[in-house]
This record gives C-alpha cells, sequence and structure tokens, in this order.
C-alpha cells in the first residue's frame, strides 16, 4: 500500500497495486474487494478509516452489504463498525421496518451481553428513518478474512433477528446455499443453544468442521464441537456421499485444531452433521454401520431440516 501525504501529514491519497482509493471525504476510504486479496491489517495505514465495497462503477461506489468500516488498531485487531438502517418509504419486508430494526437491536444487546463480541452503539428513530450501529474488535492477520468476519457478523445478526421474529428462518429449505443456511440459520441456533467460542471457516473445511464451537459441561469443564454442514439431502443411496461423510468425520476428530478463544491446539468430542433438507435412503445407519470406531459412532449427532425449524420455533420471541 502507498500513502500520499501533503506537507502537514495528511493522507491525500490512498493507492493499493496502482489504483487510487475513493474518497468522498478524505476521512473514509472506500476499498474495492478486488485489491483485498493477500493485503495484511498490517499493510492499513493507522488512523485512517475503509469501507470495503463490492467494486466502482464510474463515480458510484457499490456496496454489496450494510456500510462497514474499518480502522486499525494494530498490526492485526481491527476495529469494525456496522452502520445499518434506512427509511419506512421503501421497506418491503413481511414485518414493518421498525419491527425488523428492533429486532436486530435486541439480538445486538442480547449477543453484547451474553458472548460480548459485538457491541450496541446508538439506535435513532426520526418518524421516517432508523439508524443502527454497532462495533466488534477482530483480531486477524489478513484483511480478506477480516471483511469475512465482518460480513458473517451482519448475517448472523439479521438471522437473529428472523430467529427472534419467527420469519423465513423457520424455513430452512428455503437458503439459496450452504453459506446462507450456517449463518442465518445454524449459527443463530447454536448461539440460543448456549454454545459459544463460535468459529465459521467460511467453506474453508478443516478436517471436516465447518464449524467449531464449544460449551461448558456440567463439571464445568469446556468441551469442544464441531459441526459438518450439508445442503439440501443426505443421499444414502448408490453414489452418495457416505464415504466422503465417513472421512470427514474420522479427520474431524482426530486432527486437532488451534482453537483462537484459549489460543491453544484442542480436539472435539462431537461431530453434529447438520442438512438443511433430510437424510434420506438409510443415509444415517449407513454411516453408523460403516464407522467401525464406537467412540466415534456414539459421538456423532444428526440435525435434519425438520429439526432445525423445530429448534427455531422453540425459540421464537425469545430473548
Amino acid at each position: 500500500m502507498i500513502e500520499i501525504r501533503d506537507d502537514h501529514g495528511e493522507i491525500t491519497g490512498i493507492t493499493i497495486n496502482g489504483e487510487a482509493l475513493d474518497s468522498d471525504d478524505g476521512e473514509i476510504w472506500f476499498l474495492p474487494k478486488g485489491l483485498i486479496p493477500g493485503l495484511k491489517v498490517s499493510d492499513l495505514p493507522d488512523s485512517v478509516v475503509f469501507e470495503p465495497c463490492k467494486h466502482r462503477e464510474d463515480s458510484m461506489v457499490i456496496l454489496d452489504t450494510i456500510p462497514i468500516r474499518l480502522r486499525r488498531l494494530d498490526s492485526s485487531k481491527v476495529h469494525v463498525e456496522f452502520e445499518d438502517g434506512g427509511t419506512r418509504k421503501y421497506w418491503d419486508g413481511d414485518v414493518g421496518f421498525k419491527v425488523w430494526m428492533e429486532a436486530k437491536r435486541a439480538s445486538i444487546e442480547e449477543q453484547e451481553k451474553e458472548v460480548g463480541d459485538i457491541h450496541f452503539e446508538s439506535y435513532d428513530d426520526d418518524g421516517a428513518y432508523i439508524w443502527l450501529t454497532y462495533s466488534a474488535e477482530i483480531e486477524t492477520e489478513y484483511v480478506e478474512s477480516l471483511v469475512q468476519l465482518a460480513e458473517q457478523i451482519v448475517d448472523e445478526v439479521e438471522g437473529a433477528a428472523e430467529l427472534r421474529l419467527g420469519g423465513r428462518l423457520l424455513k430452512a429449505r428455503d437458503q439459496k446455499n450452504e453459506a446462507e443456511f450456517t449463518v442465518r440459520v445454524v449459527l443463530p441456533i447454536l448461539r440460543k443453544l448456549g454454545f459459544a467460542n463460535i468459529k465459521y471457516n467460511h467453506g474453508k473445511r478443516e478436517y471436516g468442521r465447518d464449524i467449531v464451537f464449544a460449551r461448558m459441561n456440567e463439571f464445568q469443564e469446556l468441551e469442544h464441537w464441531a459441526a459438518q454442514v450439508k445442503y439440501g439431502d443426505v443421499d444414502g443411496g448408490a453414489g452418495s456421499e457416505i464415504d466422503k461423510l465417513i472421512s470427514q468425520a474420522d479427520d474431524a476428530f482426530k486432527m486437532p485444531f488451534y482453537d483462537i478463544y484459549t489460543r491453544q491446539q484442542q480436539r472435539i468430542c462431537k461431530l453434529v452433521i447438520i442438512a438443511s433438507g433430510r437424510f434420506t435412503e438409510n443415509a444415517i445407519e449407513k454411516i453408523c454401520g460403516k464407522i467401525e470406531s464406537h467412540s466415534l459412532r456414539n459421538n456423532l449427532v444428526f440435525i435434519d431440516g425438520d429439526k432445525i425449524e423445530t429448534l427455531a420455533e422453540r425459540f421464537r420471541g425469545t430473548t
């Protein structure tokens, strides 16, 4: 990254790989996602706020999420601010705009109280517009993973609000893809079930572990769990994914992982296989039948779309 400063030491321009960034006020700089791969958090200049965007189109900056603003705190830690909101005039959701925004606010406040990884900042309703701001501190080496984690927070907040309102979250099979199903449906439910230290691996499967999470057991010891998430049905018929699932389950138990919360190598005690659809053609029986280790077999949990929707209904409207 190259910074261009004037004689007073103020930043008047920033370029990345020869491409100049845009800024409306010289304080917030729009960062196209195409320039992010390989960029380290430590490369970001101090005291400069960046707002990731999809791309530039003529003089327009195109966003693909709510405004997310990034400010580096040290070589690997970033303060992230989220600005959500809009006007009632153009809202066409299934519930009123005020109800929707208040559900998001309540979800943020609940997660701040119970987990403490995000922080409610402000909520303003002037009768026409509603603005909600919240923040988080994220520690990671690369800007690409930073943006992924920030966008995951946005989707989790929306998923938690949908769960609270009993909206389309109840339709597990209506999610567009595995990532959306995981972030908007599975993660909020895991939090409601009392799990903490939840980390989603963003499609980069770490030895069969799409998600790792933990809970305090009855002996006040931390148990580490993992989940393998499948979008659609899990078929036990010919040419199915059964052998792949068994291999992933075996790896998930055998291979340790680095837990960013305890900062130690850990091993999981249980693996949850979650399908947005159904386990068909006796898939569960075939998986269990092919696993020789009794300890591994007895620590597998199977959750299908019907069970997910039952859990969602159970937590509907809870605070």
